[in-house]
């Protein structure tokens, strides 16, 4: 039985005192670091407790776990993320075009999970039960947000709507065969995300086209110079968000033969690609408010950048490894670049 509290609190101890009274094995745990893995290895069933004076901190993993699981984490990034770029964009800050990216990535997010279920129960089988036990409640809800997607973007215009849909049908069709079932075996790529090198790709663009592309289509008059430099911040950031993923993921990729980058060119030149992609998102964000191509607020997306780069300084140092954890990490990033968005706005806002 492991009981987790504080070590000086009366109520854990008692529950820890209890337990052992009926002849199990006890661990009294503040944190999971006090955990003896060794200790448990050999067990069958482990029981968890805690006691009601646990600090509110000791579940925000389980918090982390469920909002990565669920694609809340990406949505909600993505939301974040898009009302950045909307600042670079020089756009009018809104929320609309954030929620109708939030709605639209958490909808192809889990959809595609779905489709393309091969390698999750590899790379992460934890991942692959709770899609497999909470399977029509997540088709309906991403079902209800494609389609509220849809209609905020009608609410919008006519153009922007129909973008969104030819968005939404591409994102879809990515994970269906496009090759008869009956002449398959002839040919090596039966699906878009088959290509090798097409999933980061991929994803990529549909971020570049849902959060820079479609509020282009609502401006009557477009400023090229901040909109050519949203688009490539959005998309070096994606991109290296994407190829990170795919490193994580490599292992279940390669058992089931998915050709993602790093599966192409090992990880070594992957990182390597990956951190090429960074310094030159850097460039861009550097330079692009010194030659007056964007406003100011460019200089304040290096934060994201650099906690970006954090994350793969982690990974490549073993710090951290590849999990919820790592994860929610990498999804905070683009959460950072939306909550300095707002401040940015609150600072410059006159009544």
């Amino acid at each position: 039985m492991v009981v987790v509290g504080g070590y000086h609190s009366g109520n854990t101890q008692r529950l820890a005192q209890v337990s052992r009274e009926t002849g199990l094995p006890t661990f009294h745990i503040e944190t999971e670091k006090d955990l003896k893995k060794e200790k448990l290895s050999g067990m069958e069933v482990i029981g968890v407790t805690s006691g009601a004076s646990t600090p509110n901190w000791i579940w925000i993993r389980p918090t982390l776990k469920f909002l990565v699981l669920t694609n809340l984490a990406v949505a909600c990034g993505a939301f974040s993320f898009s009302y950045a770029a909307s600042i670079v964009l020089e756009h009018n800050p809104g929320f609309t075009f954030p929620f109708i990216t939030f709605l639209y990535i958490y909808a192809m997010h889990v959809l595609n999970r779905f489709l393309d279920k091969g390698a999750s129960a590899y790379n992460d089988p934890e991942s692959a039960a709770f899609l497999k036990k909470y399977r029509p409640l997540l088709i309906m809800t991403a079902i209800a947000a494609v389609t509220g997607a849809l209609a905020v973007s009608l609410s919008v215009g006519l153009s922007t709507f129909l973008a969104l849909s030819g968005l939404s049908f591409l994102g879809i069709v990515y994970s269906v065969p496009f090759i008869p079932e009956r002449i398959r075996h002839r040919y090596p790529y039966t699906k878009i995300k088959d290509i090798p090198g097409s999933r980061s790709l991929s994803e990529s663009l549909a971020w570049v086209a849902i959060i820079t592309i479609l509020p282009l289509l609502d401006m009557a008059h477009i400023i090229w110079p901040s909109a050519i430099v949203a688009v490539l911040i959005v998309f070096s950031m994606s991109y290296a968000r994407a190829i990170l993923f795919n490193i994580f993921q490599a292992q279940g990729d390669l058992l089931v033969g998915t050709e993602t980058l790093p599966i192409i060119l090992g990880e070594k030149r992957t990182l390597t690609l990956l951190k090429i992609i960074l310094l030159l998102s850097a460039f861009i964000i550097i330079l692009s408010p010194v030659l007056a191509l964007v406003g100011s607020f460019s200089f304040i997306m290096l934060l994201p950048l650099l906690a970006l780069s954090l994350c793969l300084l982690s990974y490549e140092r073993r710090w951290l490894y590849p999990g919820t954890t790592l994860e929610a990490l990498v999804e905070g990033t683009f959460f950072l670049a939306g909550f300095l968005a707002l401040i940015w706005q609150a600072v410059l806002w006159q009544p």
